[in-house]
This record gives structure tokens, C-alpha cells and sequence, in this order.
């Protein structure tokens, strides 16, 4: 994406980063709770000029980290790399504390962005 006088602009294809989309299923959310999350976090990335070119990943409770080490093993390949999650609580209880993951995805050079509250 190119901000020219304020204004972003479509990323040329080859310049686009790989962008993850990863959250968390939590027990108290209904089937209508999980499709606005999934809803919002991908109107989230297109506001940010990513489009829909996004893999989600979403993590099940009873097959904890199965999606996360999925995402990861994409994420281990060349060039930019964006990770979108709700909050840093969705990195919660994967082996590490959620700052050591957030820590290690920027160490690796992938770009994390917090969306917010959407679930």
C-alpha cells in the first residue's frame, strides 16, 4: 500500500505481504459471535489495504495450538508477513507467555496488528 497525501492506495500484487488472521475460540461465544469476529477481523484487514487475500486461522479449544503452528509454518517462508489478532490475550496459552510470542513473530520480522475488541 502507497500513502500518497494521506490517501492509501492498492499494494501492487508482487509487493503484498503474506497476512495471517489468527484468533481464538473462547467457550461463553455463540456461532453468531464467532462469524462477527471472523466478519470484523476481515474488514479490519481490507480497511488496512490487505483485501481478502488473508488466511484465517482460527483456533479450536480442543486442538490447541494445531491452527497456530499451521500459521507459523507459513509464516516461515521469504519475504513480509503480517499477523492480525483481536488482542494479545489470543496468544495466551501457547507454551510461552503472550509477550514472548508477540516478541519472537516481531524478532522473525512478521508485523503484528492488534485489531481490537471483535469478538
Amino acid at each position: 500500500m502507497t500513502i500518497a497525501s494521506g490517501v492509501a492506495t492498492e499494494m501492487e500484487p508482487s509487493n503484498k505481504p503474506y497476512v495471517a488472521i489468527y484468533f481464538r475460540e473462547h467457550v461463553m461465544m455463540s456461532a453468531g459471535e464467532m462469524a462477527r469476529a471472523r466478519r470484523d477481523l476481515l474488514s479490519f484487514a481490507t480497511r488496512r489495504g490487505f483485501g481478502l487475500e488473508v488466511d484465517l486461522f482460527v483456533e479450536k479449544l480442543e486442538t490447541v495450538p494445531d491452527a497456530f503452528a499451521r500459521m507459523a509454518k507459513k509464516l516461515s517462508g521469504p519475504g513480509g508477513h503480517v499477523v492480525i489478532v483481536p488482542g494479545i490475550h489470543h496468544l495466551a496459552g501457547l507454551g510461552n507467555p503472550p509477550l514472548a510470542v508477540l516478541q519472537a513473530f516481531t524478532a522473525d520480522g512478521v508485523q503484528v496488528l492488534m485489531a481490537g475488541h471483535v469478538e
